[in-house]
Parts: C-alpha cells; sequence; structure tokens
C-alpha cells in the first residue's frame, strides 16, 4: 500500500480500511503460488511466511519448490509466475479511482477483489492464467471473509482480542484437560508465557467438543490427533515467540468464532438478521454500538464499518 497519505481527488485524506493490506497481498500472493498435489495454495502461501499450516511442514515445501525449479521452463518454477508488483500498484489505483473510494473518503478492503479482476481482464493474455488467477481470488475472499467474521464478533463483544482470547482458551484447555492436578471442579491453572502469571482456567469440554466437531473432526483418533499437532505447535512457537497466538490458524480461528457466535448470539444467521433488519429500534442500537466500537477500537471508519457488516450480511461468496 506504501507509507504516503492517500487522498482524494479534491485533497482530502483517505482512510484505509485494516483489511486492505491483508486483502490484497494474499490475492496477490495465492496467484504466485504454483498447483501442487502435495500442498494447497494456502498451505504454500503460509509455509513460505513462516507460519503454521497444521501438519504440513517446511520439509514439504522444500520438496515442491525442489520438483519445480527442476523444470526447464524458467515459468513454470515456483514463484516466477503470477501478478506482480506492477499488477499490485495498478490495482490499488484502480481502486483509488472509483467513485465508491473517493465518495465514501475510505479505501475499502473489499472493493479490492473486484480491482485485482480487472487487472487480469485487462493485461493477463494466457486463457489457463486467467482461470487460475480468478480461483485464486475466491480463496482470497474465503480467507477475507473468515478476518471479517473475527471483526464482528470483537465488535459484537466490544472487546478487541475477544477471538483471539477465546482462540487461546481452547488451545490452553486441551493442554489442561489431561492434567494430573486437574480437580473435580475442572480448573486448571497455567503460567501464562507473557506474563509469566498463574491463570485459573476452567476446563469446558463442551466447548472444546463443539470447535473440534466445526473442524470436521468426527471420531476421538482425529480429535487426539489434532490436539496432539496444536500442542506440539505450541511448544515450539511459545520458545521463540511467548506472544504467538494462533491467529494465522483460519481454520481453528473460524471454527472457534463459529461456536461463540451460536452460543452467544444464537448463531451467525440471527445476528446477520437482526444487522440487515434494522427497523426495530433493539436492532440499531446493535447496529450503532457495533459500529461504535469499530471505530473507536479497531481501526475503522464509518464508511469500512458499515460496509464490513454489510458483506458480512451478504452469502454471495461465503461458501
Amino acid at each position: 500500500i506504501g507509507n504516503r497519505d492517500k487522498t482524494t481527488f479534491t485533497n482530502e485524506k483517505l482512510h484505509i480500511d485494516p483489511n486492505l493490506n491483508y486483502a490484497i497481498s494474499v490475492a496477490v500472493v495465492l496467484s504466485r503460488m504454483p498447483n501442487s498435489d502435495k500442498l494447497t495454495p494456502v498451505e504454500m502461501m503460509k509455509l513460505a511466511a513462516g507460519d503454521v499450516a497444521g501438519e504440513k511442514s517446511i520439509k514439504t515445501l522444500n520438496e515442491v519448490i525442489n520438483d519445480l525449479n527442476n523444470d526447464p521452463d524458467i515459468t513454470k518454477r515456483f514463484g516466477q509466475k503470477g501478478l506482480g508488483h506492477r499488477n499490485l500498484g495498478r490495482a490499488l489505483q484502480m481502486l483509488l479511482e472509483r467513485s465508491e473510494t473517493q465518495e465514501g473518503r475510505c479505501m475499502y478492503a473489499g472493493d479490492v477483489f473486484r480491482a485485482v479482476e480487472s487487472v487480469i481482464l485487462d493485461y493477463v493474455q494466457d486463457a489457463n492464467d486467467r482461470v487460475k488467477y480468478f480461483n485464486d481470488i475466491k480463496i482470497a475472499k474465503e480467507l477475507y471473509r473468515k478476518n471479517v467474521m473475527t471483526t464482528i464478533f470483537n465488535a459484537y463483544m466490544d472487546e478487541p482480542n475477544a477471538v483471539e482470547k477465546d482462540v487461546m482458551g481452547y488451545v490452553n484447555m486441551i493442554i489442561g484437560v489431561d492434567a494430573k492436578n486437574l480437580g473435580a471442579d475442572k480448573i486448571w491453572t497455567y503460567q501464562d508465557p507473557q506474563t509469566g502469571k498463574l491463570v485459573p482456567l476452567r476446563i469446558d469440554e463442551t466447548f472444546i467438543n463443539s470447535v473440534e466437531e466445526r473442524l470436521g473432526l468426527k471420531n476421538d483418533e482425529q480429535k487426539q490427533s489434532f490436539r496432539t499437532t496444536i500442542t506440539k505447535i505450541y511448544g515450539q512457537k511459545m520458545i521463540k515467540d511467548p506472544s504467538y497466538n494462533f491467529m494465522d490458524n483460519n481454520d481453528l480461528v473460524k471454527a472457534v468464532t463459529d461456536v461463540r457466535l451460536k452460543s452467544d448470539i444464537a448463531g451467525a444467521g440471527s445476528l446477520i438478521g437482526a444487522l440487515s433488519n434494522r427497523t426495530n429500534e433493539e436492532n440499531q442500537k446493535l447496529y450503532g454500538r457495533m459500529i461504535d466500537t469499530m471505530v473507536r477500537k479497531l481501526g475503522y471508519c464509518n464508511t469500512c464499518a458499515e460496509k464490513t457488516i454489510e458483506y458480512f450480511c451478504t452469502h454471495d461468496d461465503s461458501n
């Protein structure tokens, strides 16, 4: 995006949606991830960035890169084909020039996908490449929607880190559930790696099972395997980075968000209904409170806050 302040044509300051950098970065980077039988584009992107990609390791990524880099056709080697910096810059320019951007005085993240689609149509000649890049945009939209879900839940709870706390709550629960010193009250005390303080935590097995069901883990063997993986990642990451919070694990974050939305708000569907139908006073108050939280605590302006809630209430790409 650049570090210069963005302005409208009339030299008024433009606000930048907090999700914009993520949205356009993912859309462009995914286009440079080649097709592979060993890794999905998202797993490849995460491993290349040093993030966690479930049980897949950096060793698998190295194997994929080595296989691709042996191809005599240089364009088929890892990271050699896809949208580049010029395409990214052109997409941002298109977003900047949109009438919605100028009128709302905000570079809204949801609009950047249309800009990237326009860049693909204008500058990508190969039909097969176009098909791949459009599919990459679909994946990028899915990741963006997961970020929006996190924002909506944080706004509803009036707490900037509500989802992060629940994700770490799940992680600490699956570590504590097998602890030898766990009493009948299911209270487990652990040392917070960031503060060093002892923290009491009530193990909620209903919450644990609900999250794992959302993740598609059907039997005890699958659940135990997943818990072992998470515990292993936790142990490895905490040594290097005590502030690691598992927020890069999109599937886990989405599962926790879905469970909390269902238990706290009787499901995302009813929240969508309340935010969409603001004819009654109670729904209008909820909408106003969430907009206020997004503006005051989450880095949004009125324009991108309203558009983000509107996007959350649509289903065009939710699947």
